[in-house]
């Protein structure tokens, strides 16, 4: 019977140790979670120490058998043991430290320039110019010193006038003062005519087979044979070393003839005052092609306009 308190005794002790135990592992972690973390180890080193023990689980229960009822066979009487729960260690909440952010910065960006679109013009239509023609009223007039020969100038053109040959047995009325020949140049400084005034000399002429290419009768400047013409004629002669030749003046009317039976023609006028002449510089030709290209020429008009406006007064 004694065995048997004994027994019972030492188990109270047991579950009285284990619930110590628990009471006190409960009460200990609190601290540990709250602050210093140096005694965690001397605390280890501790139980190390401390006589091992079963630690009831939650479920455990202590049986007690009452005392003053040895002789009684009745079963152990249970005793509920207190079990406190282990509570977790508390949790502070840390606020964030706010961080700094630095504001945005808007930088304002300049738009980039739009070229404007390019004007739409409409298309002109452009009339074809007219052929060039001299303006007359942008010549001038050149006359002699005498007075009695004078002729319009194309614009742009000039006159240089020099002495002509004379022969003094031709004793003529205005002397040898008057016998000058008037040289034109063209807007670029080339010769391109020669009109004389009050001349001496005589011509000769030759059998060629003339071709008219271009004719007109000038109204203002008669000589003593008549009418006369300005003329741009192509002549053939029957001599092998000058076969052809183009020839543009003012001449006689005896020379407006065509065929094999004409002379060759040259511009020697017998007027009042001495003789007077008119030439027109040509070019040779090589074919009658290119005489008619040359006559659709701003100098061959130039040319023609001059010769035509001859005028003599007497």
């Amino acid at each position: 019977m004694k065995h048997h308190r004994s027994e019972i005794a030492k188990f109270v002790t047991l579950a009285s140790l284990a619930l110590s135990l628990t009471l006190t592992g409960c009460s200990s972690a609190e601290p540990e979670a709250a602050g210093n973390t140096e005694t965690t180890g001397s605390a280890s080193e501790e139980r190390a120490v401390e006589p091992t023990a079963s630690v009831p689980s939650d479920d455990a229960v202590a049986v007690i058998t009452p005392a003053g009822n040895e002789d009684q066979d009745a079963g152990p009487v249970v005793a509920p043991v207190a079990v406190v729960p282990a509570t977790a260690p508390a949790v502070v909440p840390v606020a964030p430290e706010p961080v700094a952010t630095a504001p945005a910065v808007v930088v304002p960006v300049a738009p980039e320039p739009v070229a404007p679109a390019p004007a739409v013009v409409p298309p002109v239509a452009v009339e074809p110019a007219a052929p060039s023609t001299p303006d007359a009223s942008q010549s001038s007039t050149f006359t002699f010193p005498d007075g009695h020969i004078s002729f319009d100038v194309p614009a742009g053109w000039s006159v240089k006038v020099e002495q002509d040959s004379y022969n003094e047995l031709a004793n003529l009325p205005g002397g040898k003062e008057n016998a000058l020949v008037a040289k034109i140049y063209n807007a670029i400084g080339y010769e391109v005519a020669s009109i004389s005034s009050g001349g001496t000399g005589g011509l000769v002429g030759g059998p060629v087979n003339r071709t008219i290419i271009d004719s007109q009768e000038l109204t203002s400047f008669d000589s003593r044979d008549g009418a006369s013409y300005f003329a741009f004629v192509r002549d053939e002669y029957p001599f092998p070393e000058s076969p052809v030749r183009y020839y543009m003046g003012v001449v006689a009317g005896f020379f407006m003839t065509e065929g094999p039976d004409s002379t060759s023609v040259n511009s020697f006028l017998i007027m009042d005052n001495g003789a007077a002449t008119a030439v027109a510089h040509v070019d040779v030709f090589v074919s009658p092609e290119n005489a008619r290209e040359w006559m659709e020429t701003e100098q061959y008009t130039n040319l023609r306009s001059m010769l035509t406006s001859l005028r003599y007064a007497a």
